[in-house]
């Protein structure tokens, strides 16, 4: 198996041979396997081979929210994420017994899962796995209910079914090219879906007698096969990264090398997905599927070299995941709820300024600009607080939430501690740039700022393991345009209007080719969203006026954009492309409309969002209701802040225009302008507070002021 996975540098599936393979490949399943469960106290065999072997863990998101064995299986089967009934009416159930038809077997009602997933937004063909090996003259054998699902050819047959792993023998292996096994020892902890966890001691045992079972299976193989060993599914409760691990059998035992696996899925070494398991299983009996999958061939990459260290940091990823994603409802309430906390205090403090009550406003205002700040700079605070270890940690969420509000702190200190905190743009665009350097930086090396971050991504969710996500776009598009805002509004200070302009060009320029550009950032319609807002706020900077056919020629370049780096990728071999390339393949073959009507459908979804629909409308209303409401000098504050600094209006109203294509264009949908405007207002507001307290300074300048903005 090793020597057929390859490594990290070796193109997927390059390795696939020309015929088949005469020794077995034997996948076995099993439900509920955590990292944190391989001890070499109390599963020997599985450890011995964590430590010989190339290990990882496995994102096992199915079609569904959660993942039981029957959707595991599926999955496995058509290399695509699949479930067993549509999503809403679903509960996971025990995996269907097969019916005995001689030496084979038929897995009952077969036909009406393989129907139902094609009709679901995955379109997962179910019988995949199996009948590749059938239609590659290849003989199949299942051991057990759930490994005869992911076993069976497109009809629902195994070509050799055995009611479990005990009856597999040498042979019963003899002429067999895959053979599929599920051992359901965890899951039977839990003869009910809804039930709690179990006593330790009775997980303790029931992992041993898995552990030996599975010696007992790796006696029958004969030299030459390869194991791949693989969680599923979860046996109960929320979904987690199971584990996975792979070896070969050589005459004084399983071996294999030690390394993580990684795959063109996730890109990240030890992790892999469970759609990937497929395509691995036919890559190593040297079989392609037909179809399109979502799944790319495991390979090999560096791994810590002692088996308690790799299988430590393993869990510590796990531990991440699950704590990250148990914090996600709260932290985005809590999101929330500062924000329109934020907004309410601004509009109280606003209205003591305006009703002139000078002893205690100067004091307001300043404590607003500062509270400003901090909630603009909450969303970079949230990725770079993965530079400190909260996961190890002995209470992982409270070290989470600390970790975010100290780097919170550090960032607002910055903003507000050079000279810079004395001008209109100074504080707002410290933390705007440090919002955009980061992210542009993280996205260079890899990204891991992103991972298991609250405004990040989840492995566990598994919507997009590499690149930029949907929410860390809105955050880095809005924190590059209100910087160059910031940036050429002291160039033009200085008479340098032509440099400001080529700056922001500079910027956005390579602010798009690292969100687009595959193997970076990777969004398709970030570059799409982002382009328009690039160019309207380049234009307003110019002293440009926007309008429709130059804003349509900017839409035409953003296509053109898109229609090129597509191409490129489309170019490179398939396990190796992005989902540019991967799109580009699914309008080739037709598909194209189902993948875009599924995202349509998710967009038009987070409408129902009530949270973060609720951010967006709080932050629009105060925007154009709070600080565009006259004072007692019959001047909105975000009119003051234009007046000091006109360039401020050009990064606000690009920001805005790049949050509303990104609601359009992304799956996301209101996540985008909820993100952006909780950066963009805050930062606006900062600038607005700054213009007051001038105002106050210099009161005896009012009127002149009030008749310049009249003119204007």
């Amino acid at each position: 198996m090793a020597a057929l996975l390859g490594t990290a540098s070796t193109p997927a599936l390059a390795a696939t041979t020309e015929s088949i393979r005469t020794t077995p490949v034997v996948l076995v399943g099993v439900p509920g396997l955590l990292w944190e469960d391989v001890t070499p106290e109390h599963t020997p065999t599985l450890w011995a081979m964590a430590g010989d072997g190339a290990i990882g863990n496995v994102s096992i998101r199915t079609a569904g929210s959660r993942t039981c064995p029957t959707d595991g299986w599926l999955s496995v089967s058509a290399g695509q994420r699949a479930l067993a009934e549509q999503e809403g009416s679903r509960v996971c159930e025990p995996a269907p017994e097969p019916l005995p038809d001689g030496s084979g077997a038929v897995v009952p009602d077969h036909s009406d899962l393989v129907e139902t997933n094609r009709a679901s937004p995955f379109a997962a063909p179910v019988g995949l796995l199996g009948q590749t090996v059938r239609d590659h003259g290849g003989l199949t054998l299942a051991a057990g209910p759930g490994a005869a699902l992911g076993a069976a050819d497109a009809s629902g047959r195994v070509d050799h079914y055995l009611e479990s792993a005990r009856e597999v023998t040498p042979e019963r292996l003899d002429g067999v090219s895959l053979a599929v096994v599920e051992l359901p020892h965890l899951t039977r902890l839990h003869p009910a879906p809804a039930s709690g966890d179990v006593a330790e001691r009775d997980r303790e045992e029931a992992l041993g007698n898995l552990d030996s079972r599975l010696a007992a299976l790796t006696s029958t193989l004969p030299t030459g096969a390869s194991m791949m060993v693989v969680g599923v599914s979860m046996d109960t409760g929320p979904s987690r990264l199971t584990a996975a691990m792979t070896g070969d059998m050589a005459e004084h035992g399983l071996t294999g090398t030690s390394a993580y696996l990684v795959s063109e899925s996730t890109r990240r070494p030890g992790l892999v997905s469970l759609t990937d398991t497929t395509v691995t299983v036919l890559n190593a009996l040297g079989m392609r599927p037909d179809a399109f999958t979502g799944g790319r061939v495991w390979r090999l990459s560096e791994r810590p070299a002692t088996a308690e260290a790799a299988v430590a940091r393993l869990v510590d990823f796990n531990t991440a995941a699950v704590v990250v994603g148990a914090s996600i409802p709260g932290f985005f309430s809590g999101l929330v709820a500062l924000q329109l906390l934020i907004y309410a205090a601004a509009a109280y403090a606003l209205h003591r300024h305006s009703d002139g009550q000078r002893d205690k406003r100067a004091l307001a205002l300043s404590v607003t600009r500062t509270v400003a700040l901090a909630g603009a700079a909450f969303p970079v605070a949230s990725y770079l607080a993965n530079l400190i270890p909260w996961w190890a940690m002995p209470s992982p969420s409270p070290a989470l939430l600390l970790s975010v509000l100290a780097v919170d702190a550090l960032v607002v200190a910055v903003a507000m501690a050079g000279p810079w905190r004395r001008t209109v743009l100074g504080p707002m665009t410290v933390v705007a740039g440090a919002t955009t350097l980061v992210l542009f930086l993280d996205l260079c090396f890899g990204a891991n700022l992103q991972m298991n971050s609250p405004t990040g991504y989840s492995p566990i969710v598994g919507g997009r393991f590499y690149g930029i996500g949907n929410i860390a776009f809105a955050t880095f598009a809005t924190g590059m345009l209100m910087t160059v805002a910031g940036i050429a509004h002291v160039l033009i200070g200085r008479g340098r209007r032509r440099a400001a302009v080529a700056t922001t060009l500079v910027i956005g320029a390579a602010s798009v080719l690292v969100i687009g550009w595959p193997g970076l950032g990777t969004d398709f319609g970030g570059v799409i969203a982002l382009i328009p807002g690039l160019a309207v706020t380049t234009m307003m900077i110019a002293g440009v006026r926007v309008t429709v056919p130059r804003l349509a020629v900017v839409g035409a370049a953003a296509v053109t954009v898109i229609t090129l780096l597509t191409w490129m990728d489309h170019l490179r071999p398939p396990a190796d492309r992005s989902h540019f390339g991967a799109f580009a393949e699914q309008v080739a073959n037709g598909e194209a409309g189902a993948v875009l009507a599924r995202k349509s459908e998710a967009m038009l979804g987070t409408l129902g969002n009530w949270q973060l629909t609720l951010l967006a409308a709080g932050a629009l209303l105060f925007l154009f209701a709070v600080l565009n409401r006259p004072t007692k000098w019959r001047i909105g504050a975000l009119q003051r802040a234009y007046e000091h600094a006109p360039t401020l209006r050009a990064g606000l109203t690009g920001s805005l225009v790049t949050a509303l294509v990104g609601f359009a264009a992304n799956d996301s949908g209101v996540a985008i302008p909820a993100l952006a405007l909780t950066i963009a207002v805050p930062l606006t507001l900062s600038a607005c507070v700054w213009a007051l307290q001038q105002r106050d300074q210099a009161p005896e300048q009012e009127p002149a002021e009030e008749n310049r903005l009249k003119r204007a």
